[in-house]
């Protein structure tokens, strides 16, 4: 009993000091993310990276409001060095996050807009409120996006509430939408890069409902956070889809850790509980009632652990590397709870001489030396021997991709970006350790067995507003984790091509308020191959030849 009662007096005291701790420190360390989905920001700070107005560490997404705030502070402190579009950019998104900046601290230079502003121009919250000690925004969510082609017409809508906070060192928050679609989208097979849904209602007539919640709390200090997460991240430098971590999955838990503690070292560590949809008849039981008998399932279990470390070798160049294992223990294996650790190492320790666990590899390059061009590529090794690197016969399980952005001219940006993913890249053979969640693939949207090419280009003559042309030559091969070919290692990349999309489009899109984006655009699509997987990848709306016309309208994410 006395041991029982100096157990919850120790757990009492930690509770307040945490507390306590978190009433001390200033409002200025917290970790709230922006979601991916907010691409406005993302695009500009980038912009302000390849123009050498800001530093910026974009491998690992999403960034922090915190983070976001710092980057425009460090453009409003050149602010003689943009142009009239990108001050007007900076001011706009500034009144946004200037909620993350201890506004009497803060002590810029008496020609910057936050200084002149003094943190009266906050855009439009439906609620906010700030003290020393806390900070919470509430707003709605509401979305809608219409396309309309020669197979009909057809749509997705989405409502909403999300909200933020902060107290002390603490970023605590949540947002919850309804999602409607028209007919089947968003499906695990489907080759394209929207947010995947699980639990899919479906109605009379094919309409479909789901629910996606997205939310966290963490504790952060200067150079880093700790926290539980739910909802997506993308790490892999990118314009057209990540081929390390996509985004593209419902959302799921993980405990996050990053650390900053030096300017030239960073370093991520994540552990999430996958869902595995694999049903554990062990653990599935019969229940009876009043209401009859039912059959309740359970699902086997399902980790990722997985770090990334970039090392700054000089100023504008970031070199990373990282490694991730899917593992499948009846509970999260404290070995894989070490944030610095070679996974495959320790799995080849944990299952000696039985099957092994699902393991990864995965290396980046960024590069913003040149002013005006971010050069940057990064690979992904599923398994790789070094035996098969020179024999023609054999292969890897490799993804590749390389590109190149440029804002040599004023105002527009120009994207050359190319993916090549080699056969079974990405899959696995047991269903229990498969590189995904929800059966969604946790890699690049178009999975193994794949090529992409990627040209666009954006011109932005006004603030928020950006009109993209872009061209993308998409080609598959066969399935050979549905064919069980063997053996694997002899497999023929993109022999046949049995599927192929062709996409030439332009779109028009403008932020006329924080966070309210309007759309309009048109796509030409031509989608041909075999018509099993025609029928597989590519939702009924754009099988064949296709012109869509596209409106959205949306506020929030």
């Amino acid at each position: 009993m006395n041991r029982r009662m100096n157990r919850n007096r120790i757990n009492i005291i930690l509770v307040l000091a945490v507390l306590l701790l978190g009433r001390t420190l200033p409002l200025s360390a917290q970790f709230v993310p922006t979601h991916i989905s907010n691409e406005g920001v993302y695009l500009f700070l980038d912009e302000l990276a390849s123009e050498k107005i800001i530093d910026l560490h974009s491998l690992i997404k999403p960034f922090s409001r915190k983070y976001i705030a710092e980057k425009l502070t460090e453009a409003d402190s050149s602010r003689s060095e943009l142009t009239a579009r990108q001050q007007s950019e900076l001011d706009f998104y500034l009144s946004d996050y200037m909620k993350e900046l201890p506004g009497p601290d803060l002590r810029p230079p008496a020609t910057s807009w936050l200084w002149q502003n003094n943190h009266s121009n906050k855009r439009f919250d439906v609620f906010h409120y700030s003290d020393s000690l806390f900070q919470i925004t509430v707003n709605p969510i509401l979305g809608s996006d219409v396309w309309v082609n020669s197979n009909g017409s057809f749509y997705h809508w989405w409502n909403g509430v999300e909200a933020w906070s902060y107290a002390g060192r603490f970023g605590i928050w949540a947002s919850l939408r309804d999602n409607h679609e028209s007919t089947e989208l968003t499906a695990q097979n489907f080759q394209n890069q929207r947010i995947g849904a699980s639990n899919i209602k479906i109605f009379s007539g094919g309409k479909r409902d789901y629910w996606e919640l997205r939310g966290g709390i963490t504790y952060g200090w200067d150079w880093g956070h700790v926290g539980l997460i739910m909802g997506q991240f993308e790490w892999g430098e990118n314009n057209a889809g990540a081929n390390i971590y996509s985004g593209r999955t419902p959302a799921f838990p993980r405990i996050e850790l990053a650390m900053h503690p030096a300017d030239w070292f960073s370093f991520t560590y994540v552990h999430g509980t996958l869902i595995s949809e694999v049903v554990d008849s062990s653990l599935s039981f019969y229940t009876s009632n009043a209401y009859g008998t039912d059959y309740r399932e359970v699902y086997h279990p399902k980790y990722l652990a997985a770090n990334i470390f970039t090392f700054v070798p000089w100023k504008g160049l970031q070199l990373s590397i990282g490694n991730s294992v899917v593992y499948d223990y009846r509970h999260p294996h404290a070995a894989f709870l070490l944030p610095v650790a070679f996974y495959k190492a320790i799995d080849h320790t944990l299952n000696a001489s039985i099957n092994n666990m699902n393991s990864q590899l995965f290396f980046s390059l960024s590069s913003r030396n040149l002013k005006h061009f971010h050069f940057y590529g990064t690979v992904f090794l599923d398994e790789v021997a070094a035996d098969r690197i020179f024999n023609k016969e054999e292969h890897n399980f490799v993804s590749y991709k390389a590109g190149l952005a440029t804002t040599l001219l004023a105002n527009t940006r120009f994207v050359v970006e190319y993916t090549w993913s080699n056969a079974l890249t990405y899959m696995h053979n047991v269903p229990t350790t498969t590189f995904e969640s929800n059966r969604y693939n946790l890699g690049h949207y178009l999975e193994d067995n794949a090529k992409d090419l990627y040209l666009g280009v954006e011109y932005r003559p006004l603030r928020t507003m950006n009109l993209r042309a872009y061209y993308n030559q998409s080609s598959k091969g066969p399935d050979h984790t549905a064919l069980g070919t063997m053996p694997r290692t002899d497999i023929t990349p993109f022999d046949p091509i049995v599927w192929k999309s062709v996409r030439i489009g332009i779109l028009a899109t403008i932020q006329v308020v924080n966070d309210l984006y309007a759309r309009v655009g048109y796509e030409w699509r031509d989608v041909s191959g075999e018509q099993e997987y025609i029928d597989r990848w590519t939702p009924e709306e754009y099988h064949g030849q296709t012109g869509t016309f596209r409106f959205g309208l949306n506020y929030g994410f």
